[in-house]
């Protein structure tokens, strides 16, 4: 919690109860962006140097909570596959997923593309490329060649391999017509954030990118914060409350 933000500080209570530090204390040992107190915005009427620190330069400061993070977009989706008839459509691209607050840079992690729309007689693929795979798992297999004017679809991500791609449709089984292109996956993000308690995150989660002509639905994205030794995951959008110490 933060120091108080008026009235009379005491040196034990307020200021080295908010930040630490080994006994003899000493004024000086709390200057701004040193081993004690974080060089964040909270903090910035309390000086850089070891001068001229007094007790009133820490109304309102706070120590702060290391928030590791991992996040990433939904997955593409896949191409429809080459009918004979008319020519596969391109996978569309998949929905962001994102952390924001105010007192950070808004973390991004697009979505995956979609998968590529297939191009009739050049025999690159015949049945439906499958979806590209992340870090959680596999992507959507490929549809497989059709006997029918219809293209047999591409199969979707499953859903526990965030931001997979879904697999590309299959194609009409003469010539050498293609199957479409697999979707994408979301790139996976990690780091770590340094924010006062009680702070808070909003978190967006995409979804995957969903079919429409033949291709397999792209796996949503997802989302974990950890805090204090305790993981909190998001498969759907939310807020996340940074924990005391």
């Amino acid at each position: 919690m933060a120091v108080k933000s008026s009235g009379s500080l005491s040196f034990n209570t307020d200021i080295v109860g908010e930040f630490g530090g080994s006994v003899p204390h000493s004024l000086s040992e709390y200057k701004r962006g040193g081993s004690l107190v974080p060089n964040v915005t909270t903090n910035n009427n309390i000086p850089t140097t070891n001068s001229n620190i007094q007790f009133s330069d820490f109304y309102g400061a706070v120590d702060v909570i290391p928030v590791t993070y991992e996040i990433i977009g939904g997955g593409g989706e896949g191409a429809g596959g080459y009918t004979g008839t008319g020519n596969g459509a391109a996978g569309t691209s998949s929905s962001l997923s994102s952390l924001s607050g105010t007192s950070f840079t808004t973390i991004t992690s697009t979505g995956g593309a979609g998968g590529t729309q297939p191009a009739p007689f050049a025999g690159s693929y015949r049945t439906g490329e499958a979806g590209q795979s992340s870090y959680y798992g596999a992507g959507g297999a490929g549809g497989f060649n059709s006997n029918s004017d219809n293209q047999s679809p591409g199969f979707n991500a499953p859903s526990s391999s965030y931001g997979a791609g879904g697999g590309g449709g299959g194609a009409y089984p003469f010539s050498a017509n293609n199957g479409g292109g697999g979707g994408r996956a979301s790139s996976r993000l990690t780091g770590t954030l340094y924010l006062a308690p009680t702070s808070q995150i909003s978190v967006t989660i995409g979804s995957g990118g969903a079919a429409i002509y033949g291709g397999g639905n792209g796996a949503g994205g997802y989302a974990k914060l950890t805090a204090n030794g305790v993981a909190t995951a998001f498969t759907s959008s939310g807020t996340y409350t940074v924990p005391t110490p």
